[in-house]
């Protein structure tokens, strides 16, 4: 699996501000022109505050008339008036509005990225590292990496404010900059040092969260909920999730310490920086070197200056960290995928169809497994024929179904549809092959109709719904239900919603797969919470609605596949095994066993059942 490289440090800073601005740029423009203006009132409205004791002095010492001065002065007090109601509005906009939207464009723009790319990075190891570190930049609307246009704000009115202070500074005396661009650089470093620890221990920390949030995960997991109670869990539990934080809260102190050096030095420093040059200007002053007015503003901008300076080194710092973490959500969101999602060879149609599927000398590896789950299949699915796959758990039964539908790329060997490489399809467009009923089965929060068809309302096909529902014996159920078909499924989200029973949700999902109707159909265990003669029932009645397709099924109760054309059975990562069910047992070898063993248990009089047992012409 390939991984992203790390954004390369002297690219970081500027790939972050592109980043954040590009995605407001296209989003909410407006708010970047409210930053732009907020800059200007951040830096006007300090300045005329220093500026008008000197206009008053000047005035009062010129002796002017009464008139020109309530004219100047008056003048110079509604536009400080007005400074200051346009910099609160903006201040308002950048302070709120721009983490908010941040969030929510960012937090889009991940979802987009989860439901797009390969559905085997979402399992793999490396692409799980930048995924936690994404999380962690992006876990608020005030986390630095929501906020870099107002940091940039920050930024960009310290910056300029310096510059005008400086430059009403050097007009008295250069030396008195000078000394402060010293400390500044001392301050600087610091900070310097303290920024560079941040991004150096941000895996380690991330390491550490990562193991604090899946624990978390757990304990707050109503099906973990279970062990943990019964077996007597908790306190251990509670002990490991203390020792993890603990590891948390001291590498979290490790970086408050080195930011608070960073102060410590920011205060020694200003107060020598100050110190000096009032001294110096107080001297110039005794010896009528300057007016009182320019003192007033002089010295008003030397505190002023050091606000500045402190702004832009902690503004700096606040950047850099904000970029870091904006790169490793912009790390996660241009993941890249193995598989092809760009433009591909035309889908097969009419006589084409259904597909011919072949493997050939493939192999599957896990992301940092020591061994492959499967290796050289050799495996060529005619046109309408029906496969079942069989074997132990863990055999890798799902890892071949995966690799069959596209979901997983081989790690050796090529998948061929037709003929055709898998590769040269268009990723999404060859998914429309398949109809899959998986294991796990999920139910969105809307309407039984629009969970079968995937569809809004006004596309889905309510006849073709209602005839799945009856093909999959649902139908009973659903037209008991105050909405029938439109009744919402997820109570945890729709308070009025009804919770359908495992064996229920299994029967939607096969009534899901037959609405969409592909030419090839797969079922992954999907009966796995019906008694065995109701799974027995259920794949006979999918036998016949498949008819002319080209099926895969996967059950681990071999019984219910002796209607397939061609059982696989996958053991030590190869097929070890294949043939009709007769074939099989004829060969006496791992089938046979398996079959025989789990037969056993469904026989009339056995010592499980008591004799009341299941008879083995039912259940088999």
């Amino acid at each position: 699996m390939e991984k992203v490289k790390d954004t390369p440090r002297r690219g970081y800073l500027m790939t972050g501000i592109r980043d954040a601005l590009s995605l407001y740029w296209q989003e909410r423009k407006i708010l970047l022109i409210f930053c732009g203006l907020a800059v200007v009132m951040r830096v006007a409205l300090p300045y005329l505050g220093i500026f008008m004791p000197k206009l008053v002095i000047d005035q009062i010492t010129a002796q002017v008339e009464p008139m020109t001065f309530f004219i100047t002065v008056g003048g110079m007090a509604l536009l400080l008036v007005l400074v200051n109601y346009v910099k609160s509005f903006t201040d308002s906009i950048t302070d709120n509005a721009i983490g908010t939207v941040g969030i929510g464009l960012t937090f889009f723009k991940q979802i987009v990225r989860w439901m797009k790319m390969d559905f085997e990075l979402m399992e793999s190891p490396d692409y799980k590292e930048v995924e936690d570190k994404a999380d962690k930049a992006a876990h608020s609307n005030h986390a630095p990496a929501m906020n870099v246009p107002r940091t940039l704000v920050e930024l960009l009115s310290n910056i300029f404010g310096f510059l005008l202070y400086a430059s009403v500074i050097v007009i008295v005396h250069p030396l008195i900059l000078a000394v402060l661009a010293v400390t500044a650089a001392i301050n600087w470093l610091m900070l310097r040092r303290a920024r560079n620890y941040l991004r150096d221990t941000r895996d380690e920390r991330s390491k550490l969260y990562k193991k604090i949030n899946a624990l978390g995960d757990t304990m707050r997991d109503p099906e973990a909920a279970k062990d943990i109670r019964l077996y007597g869990a908790l306190d251990w539990l509670c002990t490991f999730y203390d020792k993890q934080f603990r590891a948390a809260r001291k590498a979290e102190r490790k970086l408050i310490s080195r930011d608070m050096h960073s102060q410590i030095t920011d205060a020694l420093m200003i107060l020598l920086r100050d110190g000096a040059a009032y001294a110096f200007l107080i001297w110039l002053v005794l010896n009528d070197n300057m007016t009182l007015g320019d003192f007033v503003l002089v010295f008003a901008a030397i505190g002023g200056l050091a606000t500045w300076i402190t702004g832009i080194l902690t503004a700096s710092a606040d950047l850099s960290r904000a970029c870091i973490e904006r790169n490793d959500i912009s790390d996660m969101i241009n993941y890249p995928d193995r598989m092809n999602t760009g433009k591909g060879i035309p889908l097969p149609e009419g006589k084409d169809l259904p597909p011919s599927i072949e493997l050939s000398g493939v192999g599957y590896t896990y992301p940092k497994a020591e061994k492959p789950t499967l290796t050289g299949i050799n495996l060529n699915i005619r046109s309408g024929e029906r496969i079942a796959i069989v074997g132990a758990n863990g055999a890798g039964k799902t890892t071949l179904v995966k690799l069959i539908c596209g979901l997983y790329t081989p790690t050796e060997g090529t998948v061929s549809l037709n003929g055709k490489s898998v590769s040269e399809y268009n990723r999404d467009e060859y998914y429309t092959l398949f109809s899959a009923v998986f294991q796990d089965i999920h139910m969105l929060s809307t309407t039984i109709a629009e969970n079968i068809s995937q569809e809004p309302p006004e596309s889905t096909d309510t006849e073709a719904v209602l005839k799945c529902l009856k093909l999959t014996g649902l139908y009973e159920k659903v037209k008991t239900l105050p909405g029938r078909e439109n009744t919402l499924l997820v109570r945890e989200v729709e308070p009025d919603a009804v919770e359908l029973s495992g064996g229920e949700k299994q029967k939607l999902a096969m009534a899901r797969a037959l609405y969409k109707d592909a030419p090839v159909i797969v079922l992954d265990e999907p009966t796995a919470a019906l008694d065995p003669i109701a799974e027995n029932e259920v794949y006979q009645k999918y036998a016949e609605l498949t008819e002319g397709k080209t099926s895969v099924y996967i059950s681990h109760r071999l019984a219910s596949t002796r209607f397939c054309d061609r059982i696989l059975l996958i053991d030590g990562n190869v097929i070890a095994e294949q043939g009709s069910h007769d074939e099989l047992m004829a060969l006496g070898g791992t089938y046979a066993n398996m079959f025989d063993v789990q037969a056993s248990y469904y026989q009339e009089d056995n010592d499980f059942g008591n004799g009341n047992g299941l008879k083995t012409s039912q259940a088999v």
